[in-house]
């Protein structure tokens, strides 16, 4: 999820932070410039791991500052494909599930990338999943479903997925939007429809084993004790009981857990 990417770049040191060791001084000024800024074809960067180099500092002419030339590690946000992500249910609608993992929630599940029969519920405006469809009618159309059989996901819900791709766009900078020949702002109440497409997003997928909200899955857990009987009739330990009934109890445990 966090890899280190090694940076080169020219670091400027404000007046106000000579007091300080120029270490600091640096570090203070990388965390400020990068931290939580998306690196074209990088990722997501969290903040300073290290400085591996800098070199001698040089004060330009006009501004005052002190410009170094300084070589460092950044942790950044940046998940490999297949990776087993767990975040919360931010929003959902037709097109697909959207994902917040708190600091970055540009996570995009598409409908086609849910475990299947699954479909939209308009009215709770949430995907379901049916885990067994009754009838083949139902396995083709899951709104046929009653609302019993259905397990949602709902909003704030925390769920667990996989990563499939992940995508940057790099914003080309132009003129500033305008509507009838005025400057439109951010504070403006009416703002035309333009592309915000993010500069970094990843797309996800639940289409798979242990994949889909947590709660699914948290039952499928192995029995500590059971477990623990299998390793006694392998080895062909007995604790005192009869030694069939443990053998039957532990082909039940075994049972439930292939069930969940």
């Amino acid at each position: 999820m966090f890899v280190l990417s090694e940076i080169q770049d020219t670091i400027s040191i404000h007046p106000s932070l000579f007091s300080k060791e120029s270490s600091e001084a640096i570090s203070e000024a990388i965390n400020k410039k990068f931290s939580n800024k998306i690196l074209q074809d990088v990722g997501l960067c969290i903040c300073l791991f290290d400085i591996l180099s800098a070199e001698e500092g040089k004060v330009r002419w006009g501004d005052g500052c002190l410009y170094h030339k300084v070589s460092f590690r950044l942790i950044v946000f940046r998940p490999f494909i297949n990776e087993v992500l767990v975040g919360k249910i931010k929003s959902s609608d037709e097109s697909g599930i959207r994902v917040s993992m708190g600091f970055f929630d540009d996570i995009h599940i598409p409908s086609h990338q849910l475990p299947q029969p699954s479909a939209f519920d308009h009215q709770e405006r949430a995907f379901f999943w049916l885990y067994e469809a009754r009838t083949k009618a139902i396995a083709e159309d899951p709104l046929l479903s009653s609302p019993e059989e259905r397990m949602y996901l709902d909003d704030g819900e925390m769920i667990r997925f996989s990563v499939e791709s992940d995508s940057f766009f790099d914003g080309e900078p132009g003129p500033a939007p305008t509507l009838d020949g005025q400057l439109v702002t951010e504070s403006s109440s009416i703002v035309p429809n333009r592309d915000s497409k993010p500069h970094y997003s990843i797309t996800c997928s639940i289409a798979g084993q242990g994949l889909g909200l947590v709660s699914w899955w948290a039952g499928a857990e192995a029995d500590p004790a059971a477990l623990e009987g299998q390793q006694d009739e392998e080895y062909g330990v007995d604790h005192g009981g009869d030694y069939e009934e443990q053998g039957e109890m532990h082909q039940e445990g075994q049972q439930e857990v292939e069930v969940h």
